[in-house]
């Protein structure tokens, strides 16, 4: 084996330039390659942080009309008495904080956080780097206010010093003792950075509501030896249960189970399983691409090889060492490709969702170097097994030998063979990978131009959320939050920010358009037979005040926006204006303005006493909006129809700032911080950006697909145009005297051009012949990944099709033109 690379040594120095295009065809299949599995591997591949991480899982509760939905508070504790099949179960909320230290220099922020149960580290099997846990004491009503922090924020705001146990900071405008540290590796909610016990919410009225899901979900390790499959049934025991106790709130309620790795990727791994498989197939371009430039290279070689058998080398000596020869050209491809990835994935990173934490720890490590070797290894024999069966298999050395003295010989028919079948391969590979691009830009193209019905320009959002112990007030002994507190603060706000130079209008909104929330509620139309338990209709629910359709440009289609006389009196009935799909939907062939929809919202029940809490009217119709990405989110795709209720009505402590302003927004910032802290010194912003951004963000997935696709079948279409050409330059020179006879004996030149390129015609529509049929099967796979596109999408094919065949073509024109230059006289007196 040192002899054969010692040789492939010597044979790739002699011949730099057959090296040098070599490495580099496989440095662009290998690199592609190497740079896919990295964020394949730290996407979907890389086991989370914790100790024996497949046995974590995340419960949901599902319905009949909604498969993903939040656990209720009372559910949960039921769960967590009955079950048997985990060893505990923690009830996790992702949430954000206000977060101030006292004295401090630093500006008080909006922090991402969680509120855990008291068991939630214990489940996670992680321990803080400093300080304590919480305990079941922590975790009860009443208690002394803690909190954890993440590493991060002791790194940058307490300089890592072990000084912060024990020190206070502001949380939600209530002073928190710092009890631990907890290590980076925790990202469960990810982006958290504060933990807080559910304490002060366990005597929430709200909570308590078992037909209430405030946002909760479960996190659950399964006991030793106990599968998935039988802790589901285990819990849907529970569930079954629970539906005949409590109809009204549980009927068709069950529980869903995801692991937690696949609860954080599941959405991504179609994706990204289909990038792998488009880099698998430039790959092959490129392997077949380096074996036809060994199959040439061999005609070259032939009396050498011929001379070496004669000495006594057998045929699979032979064959060792021409694949030697590429295994070595594989991993000097692999070499080069893997700075070709280090250089790629910071772009790539850059496409990828920006909220999703693992797709940021995308890096070549120790994982994607074995892949990457394992890959140029395999690419070596791929490039090389062809060239060295050919050449070990030779009928007769001897005639190889004969023929390589000769000039002008001819490679003969089973290698010329091999190299046609081969750019047929290229050309099939490279059209299901331009079909499969043509497919997911057409899809993401449909999905960015699916109409919103409001005008997303010029729209400056930033979120607020305002902290319950400034903002609530004693009612029968427990702390709720004072409506009119929340009145006068966001009033305040938007009769500030409206003054601000550039702004045209100003409202604050929750649950509004692509703001990463979902909020959906059931409903009951007043007057109507009530629907059984469990196959109530549901409605996202939008908060809004009255300037909401000014800023958003969103027309009032009949009746009239909200308005001064939509007041807080709790004696008159609440106006909501709903959507024309709600209209059309729910009342067909009426006009629902004056109707009334029961007030689920503040009863908690549709059958609660309509005189204690009078319906809400309708008072205006609106065209329906997009809330989420095209195709992107399960509530886009169950379609649920859109109730607007007024925010001074329904004053809400968190809500998005929004302002249409001329100009830049951004511009703003400062000036909408300075305003809200000049009410609130202590309030701060968060998630300064517009609405544009936010749409273009929805689409980070698919533009991730559609780009890299892209990019990949480009590749695949250069390399195998390139491999065409080679093959046909290659025809031509072998056929000289062919060529030249021809002319000789009176052939029009263009019949030796039209037989030149109806020749590399023949290899090109046998190819997409080919490719169609693969395109067709790889359309179907990503039928999943498409929006407003079906997988048989003829003008997408046709594009792949006309692009290929004009490249291909046009890679053989250049040889079939030179065949038409050949002299006669040089070409037979050369024999």
């Amino acid at each position: 084996m040192i002899k054969d690379l010692q040789s492939a040594f010597r044979q790739l120095l002699k011949q730099p330039g057959f090296a040098l295009i070599a490495v580099l065809v496989l440095a662009l299949g290998i690199g592609a390659n190497t740079a896919i599995f990295s964020v394949v591997n730290a996407v979907l591949l890389r086991p989370l942080p914790y100790p024996q991480p497949d046995d974590l899982v995340v419960l949901r509760e599902r319905t009949a009309s909604f498969p993903n939905g939040s656990v209720s508070y009372p559910n949960y504790l039921d769960w967590r008495a009955g079950q048997h099949s985990f060893t505990d179960l923690s009830l996790v909320r992702r949430d954000s904080f206000n977060m101030a230290i006292p004295g401090g220099q630093r500006a008080p922020e909006r922090i991402g956080g969680a509120r855990v149960s008291f068991n939630y580290l214990s489940i996670l099997k992680m321990k803080p780097i400093i300080g304590r846990d919480f305990t079941e004491v922590d975790d009860t009503a009443g208690s002394a206010p803690v909190v954890l922090i993440g590493e991060t924020v002791w790194r940058t705001r307490f300089g890592s010093s072990p000084k912060v146990l024990g020190q206070q900071i502001i949380v939600d405008g209530l002073s928190r003792e710092i009890i631990g540290v907890l290590p980076e590796a925790i990202k469960f909610p990810r982006l958290s950075q504060i933990w807080v016990p559910l304490a002060e919410l366990r005597k929430v009225e709200g909570v308590l509501n078992r037909g209430n899901h405030p946002g909760f979900s479960v996190l659950g390790r399964l006991r030793p030896g106990v599968s998935l499959k039988k802790a589901n049934a285990d819990l849907d025991t529970i569930a079954v249960a629970l539906e005949k106790e409590y109809p009204k709130s549980n009927t068709t309620h069950r529980v869903q189970m995801i692991r937690l790795l696949e609860s954080a990727v599941a959405e991504y791994r179609q994706s990204l399983n289909l990038l792998l498989a488009a880099v698998g197939c430039v790959l092959l371009i490129a392997c077949a691409n380096v074996a036809n430039l060994q199959l040439a290279r061999a005609l070259s070689r032939a009396k050498e090889l011929a001379i070496r058998a004669a000495l006594g080398a057998s045929r699979w000596r032979l064959a060792r060492q021409l694949l030697t020869e590429s295994i070595l050209l594989a991993f000097l491809g692999a070499a080069a490709g893997v700075l070709l990835a280090i250089w790629s994935l910071d772009l790539i990173v850059a496409l990828c969702p920006a909220n999703i934490p693992r797709f940021k720890e995308t890096r070549i490590d120790a994982m994607a170097l074995l892949y990457t070797g394992i890959v140029a290894f395999g690419a070596g024999i791929l490039a090389g097994i062809w060239p060295a069966w050919q050449i070990s298999h030779t009928a007769a050395l001897s005639v190889a030998l004969h023929e390589a003295g000769a000039r002008g010989g001819s490679s003969g028919i089973a290698k010329q063979r091999a190299r046609s079948g081969l750019v047929i391969t290229q050309v099939a590979l490279a059209l299901v990978l331009l079909a499969g691009a043509g497919l997911t830009l057409k899809s993401f193209w449909h999905a960015q131009s699916a109409p919103l019905n409001f005008d997303p320009h010029n729209i400056l959002l930033t979120s607020i959320e305002l902290p319950k112990a400034k903002y609530e007030k004693d009612k029968n002994g427990q702390k709720v939050w004072d409506d009119d507190k929340l009145r006068a603060f966001w009033d305040r706000l938007l009769d500030r920010v409206r003054v601000l130079p550039g702004v045209e209008a100003a409202a604050i909104g929750s649950n509004i358009p692509f703001d990463d929330s979902e909020w959906d509620t059931s409903f009951h139309i007043t007057g109507t037979p009530k629907p059984e338990p469990g196959q109530e209709p549901s409605a996202e629910v939008d908060i809004v005040s009255p300037d909401y359709f000014k800023v958003m440009k969103l027309p009032i289609l009949r009746g009239r926006a909200f308005a001064p006389e939509d007041g807080p009196d709790e004696s008159r009935s609440r106006s909501i204006i709903i959507d024309q799909t709600f209209a059309e939907r729910y009342f067909p062939g009426k006009d629902p303005l004056g109707l009334h929809i029961d007030d689920n919202q503040r009863s908690g029940a549709a059958d609660d006493d309509p005189e204690k809490y009078p319906p809400l009217t309708i008072v205006g119709i609106v065209p329906r909006t997009r809330n989420e990405a095209a195709g992107e989110n399960n509530v886009e795709k169950l379609n649920f129809v859109h109730m607007y209720f007024c925010a001074t009505q329904n004053p809400a402590p968190g809500n998005m700032l929004m302002l249409r302003v001329l100009g830049d927004p951004k511009a703003l910032t400062a000036a909408v911080r300075r305003e809200v802290q000049a009410i609130d010194p202590e309030q701060p912003i968060a998630e300064v950006t517009t609405m544009e951004e936010n749409i273009s963000n929805s689409l980070a997935a698919r533009r991730l697909t559609m780009a890299l696709l892209g990019a990949f079948a480009g590749v695949a279409l250069v390399l195998a145009s390139v491999g065409l050409y080679g093959v046909m330059a290659l025809s031509v020179t072998q056929r000289t005297r062919e060529l030249g006879i021809r002319l000789a004996l009176g052939a029009p030149r263009r019949n030796v051009f039209r037989l030149v390129l109806g020749q590399g015609a023949m290899l090109v529509s046998l190819g997409i012949g080919l490719g169609l049929l693969g395109a067709l099967a790889g359309s179907r796979a990503l039928s999943s990944v498409l929006y407003g596109v079906g997988p048989l999408d003829f003008g997408a094919l046709a594009i792949a099709i006309f692009s290929l065949a004009f490249v291909a073509l046009l890679a053989c024109w250049l040889p079939a033109r030179r065949a038409t230059l050949v002299d006669p006289i040089k070409a037979l007196r050369a024999e």
